[in-house]
């Protein structure tokens, strides 16, 4: 009994057919991708916030008594204070709303790291759809062409010109096409199942996407190009520039800290029998202005430390840096040499294809003649099924590594 059984039936739902650019709008609006770079803005202006809340004024409140004993804690007047205090020269406050701004640009760098990285996974989801739709037809191609030989030789074993090994071996190719058939169809629901999931379609359907376009010429860009202002357009090489010099601002951050800071004071003291002001009939009411200067002097330990902290930190990014900037320049030179190389052979499968066809289509009709056995027939067969694969692959192989480079580059968002 032949596989067709096995054949997955068609989906009742009508199939989603969906452009490159239409996948791409869905996926940014739906996708998870587009609320967390939301909440890594919303951190980042969080940050900020923070950062500029160091400069505002500060007010504090506070009541105590002074007694004699312990037996009269508490019977005597009560002092309430009111402070008001204005940081003017305060390196602490200077650098923490400078390190609001490192912070929000970090995390906005990251927010645009994560769309950018989900642009490339569903430009590679979409492009590994439209090759397993090729696949599919290929493998389809290939089971109609095996059914065709099956029926001549069937019909050349009746008028005695092919054996009854030649017709089992046409049975055996039309299995084979057949379980191929079925691999194409499963591989082709599996890669719509991972793209509906990139885009965040509430209900599975099965998606339709256009055929892989042809080869464009490939990117040209010498050795010299990959510079500096290249590499900060990464999407992960940004965020890692941005980390090194938030580790600087650290760094001199906690040296900072041990400044001195100067600030304007404003206060009130008020003196009455209870513990709460009453609002109406204080003993004694005073205000105090004057100006404040501050020294951190008991926590000298720990300033120490900090700074030394920030310290080994500033220096193990600065290194990072250096590896990851060397990293990538290697990666850049390997995507540009892949891209000219899957060109070529996009070129060279392109030129493999015409010629195994119009080689297939002759040696059918010489079998079909008696001038050629049932052996060659399928090993043209085969050499062209592989070579309409290899295409498939050549074609899927190039988008990708477009897709990688555009998203090395920092391009891929504005395409």
């Amino acid at each position: 009994m032949l596989l067709t059984t096995l054949l997955p039936a068609q989906a009742e739902a009508p199939s989603l057919k969906l452009s490159l650019d239409e996948a791409l709008s869905y996926a940014l609006e739906h996708s998870l991708a587009k609320d967390d770079a939301r909440i890594k803005k919303a951190l980042g202006a969080q940050s900020l916030a923070e950062g500029a809340g160091g400069l505002l004024p500060r007010l504090t409140a506070s009541s105590s008594t002074t007694d004699s004993s312990l037996a009269d804690l508490g019977d005597g007047l009560w002092a309430s204070r009111f402070s008001l205090s204005q940081p003017v020269v305060d390196a602490t406050a200077i650098f923490g709303l400078i390190g609001g701004f490192q912070q929000n640009g970090v995390s906005r760098a990251q927010a645009r790291q994560g769309i950018a990285k989900l642009v490339l996974d569903v430009q590679n989801a979409y492009y590994n759809l439209a090759a397993s739709q090729a696949l599919v037809a290929s493998a389809d191609g290939q089971h109609s062409r095996a059914k065709e030989n099956l029926r001549i030789v069937a019909k050349r074993f009746e008028l005695g010109g092919a054996s009854k090994a030649d017709k089992l071996r046409a049975e055996a190719s039309l299995l084979s096409a057949e379980m191929g058939l079925f691999s194409a169809r499963t591989s082709l629901e599996n890669n719509q199942r991972i793209l509906s999931d990139l885009m965040g379609l509430a209900d599975w359907r099965p998606i339709e996407a256009d055929e892989l376009l042809q080869a464009e010429e490939p990117y040209s860009l010498p050795t010299t190009v990959i510079s500096a202002a290249i590499l900060a357009r990464n999407p992960d090489f940004d965020v890692l520039l941005r980390q090194v010099k938030a580790s600087e601002l650290t760094y001199w951050g906690a040296w900072a800290s041990i400044l001195p800071s100067f600030s304007l004071t404003a206060s009130k003291n008020f003196v009455q029998e209870e513990v709460l002001p009453s609002f109406s009939d204080w003993d004694d009411v005073s205000a105090d202005y004057g100006l404040a200067i501050s020294f951190p002097v008991a926590d000298v330990k720990g300033k120490v430390l900090s700074i030394n902290r920030a310290r080994l930190e500033r220096k193990n990014s600065r290194i990072t840096l250096a590896r990851q900037e060397l990293s990538f320049r290697q990666h850049l030179a390997a995507l540009l040499a892949t891209q000219s190389s899957s060109y070529k052979g996009w070129e060279v499968a392109s030129k493999n294809v015409e010629l195994s066809s119009e080689v297939y289509r002759l040696t059918a009709r010489s079998y079909e003649l008696g001038a050629s056995s049932l052996a060659d027939l399928l090993q043209v067969e085969a050499e062209l099924v592989q070579a309409e694969r290899a295409l498939v692959q050549a074609k899927a192989d190039y988008w990708s590594s477009r897709a990688e480079l555009n998203y090395f580059l920092g391009i891929s968002l504005e395409d």
